[in-house]
């Protein structure tokens, strides 16, 4: 029966998202001309998100109270416009710099041009990607778009946050997931002086990138592999030599064989970056078991505190709601250029290669056994990871949940 439901939910689900794509899509294209445009994004986008935990006590992350949001499209002449700059660490031309583009059109839109967003990719505005929380909470930039793996040594809940080995691996459960563990990365994100709107931008489930034959894990020990974040923890343990390096640098350290692989998002993202030109194998996640990186929150929306305060509610209703567009746009967008980049690859003369089942179950075994280190490194951290054996259960992944349980018991860290 449980499978029967969940079916049922996930057929939902996809019939809301085709037509949520239309909606948006029509919107933003008629939002020059049309208030009632943009009435129909804000209700759709809000409902649709909120509608994916009906019966459940969560709401929406960034809605509070479960309450119905409603917008106020009255625009009153004396009421000046409001001019934001907006912060990524993603590069101009990475789908995750679209999806900040698209939620700025959409918040001026959705307005009636009462906001308006400049982007700025990563390092355009001379700030590392790992100051941007700082950035944010200083002012310097009114509002951002960030990956907690970048602050994942400073904060256990980032690094759990963040890119993490784990069995999702779609964009239902990630929103389910992030939905149910909100209230404590946004703690966290308080903790370092900013306000977290909420989950923004999808990220699928991440690849290997290696210039030399792969064919299991084997074969990579002892190689030096740019990784960040738990990622990087994870690679260590299989055997890797891990260094970070700046997206500027990745491809050049490739070709000079400064190292010898890397973990940098997906396919698109990768090819984008021109690494199918200097490396010619890629480790293809299995479902269910992945690699260094489930499926997860690739960026969340975070607003200056003195900002946010000061804004009118209905404002703040348009951006929350925009957010959540913003994810929904992404959950649609990034799968389908996967597989169309999966393809490009292939065709650039790339191996895609699968690993074999005894690495699969090592791979379980070392991301049970992170989960539990982290566990121990803060009351929030504990917490974050106990929740994910309901979590994993509720969507299915029961070898994942009972693994954990056990190894959290053994520990005395189960709660």
């Amino acid at each position: 029966m449980f499978y029967l439901c969940r079916g049922f939910v996930y057929l939902e689900l996809l019939i809301q998202k085709l037509i949520l794509r239309w909606l948006l899509t029509t919107a933003v294209r008629s939002v020059k001309s049309s208030v009632l445009a943009a009435v129909v994004v804000v209700i759709v986008a809000v409902s649709f998100v909120a509608g994916f935990f009906v019966g459940q006590s969560v709401v929406a992350p960034g809605v509070t109270g479960g309450a119905t949001v409603t917008v106020t499209q009255t625009v009153a002449p004396a009421v000046a416009t409001r001019k934001f700059r907006l912060i990524t660490f993603y590069l101009a031309g990475d789908p995750g710099y679209e999806a900040a583009k698209y939620f700025a059109e959409l918040v001026r839109g959705m307005s009636g041009g009462r906001i308006t967003i400049e982007v700025y990719y990563a390092g355009e505005l001379g700030t590392a990607v790992t100051d941007i929380v700082d950035a944010v909470a200083r002012g310097t930039v009114e509002i951002g778009m960030f990956y907690t793996s970048y602050l994942a040594g400073v904060d256990p809940v980032f690094a759990l946050a963040g890119g993490k080995p784990g069995p999702l691996s779609n964009s239902h459960d990630v929103l389910h997931y992030a939905t149910k563990l909100f209230d404590l990365v946004n703690s966290t994100f308080t903790k370092f002086g900013v306000v977290a709107i909420g989950p923004m931008v999808f990220g699928d489930v991440e690849i290997l990138v290696s210039r030399l034959p792969v064919s299991s894990l084997k074969d990579i020990e002892g190689r030096v592999f740019r990784s960040s974040g738990l990622a990087a923890v994870f690679w260590s343990r299989m055997g890797l030599q891990t260094m970070m390096l700046p997206a500027g640098e990745l491809y050049t350290a490739l070709q000079l064989g400064t190292i010898d692989g890397l973990e940098w998002t997906d396919y698109v993202a990768n090819y984008r970056m021109g690494f199918h030109e200097v490396a010619k194998y890629v480790v293809d996640p299995t479902p269910g078991y992945n690699l260094h990186s489930e499926a997860t929150v690739h960026a969340y929306l975070i607003v200056n505190p003195s900002v946010w305060r000061e804004l009118p509610e209905d404002l703040r209703q348009i951006i929350r709601a925009a957010c959540a567009a913003t994810y929904y746009w992404t959950a649609y967008y990034v799968p389908a250029l996967n597989k169309e980049y999966k393809q490009k690859w292939v065709d650039a003369g790339a191996t895609i290669v699968r690993l074999p089942q005894e690495d699969l179950e090592r791979i379980l075994e070392v991301a049970i056994q992170l989960h539990v280190e982290y566990a121990a490194k803060s009351p929030e951290a504990r917490e974050y990871v106990n929740r994910l054996v309901t979590i994993w259960r509720d969507l299915g992944y029961e070898l994942w949940a009972e693994k954990l349980s056990r190894a959290l018991e053994a520990a005395g860290l189960r709660t």
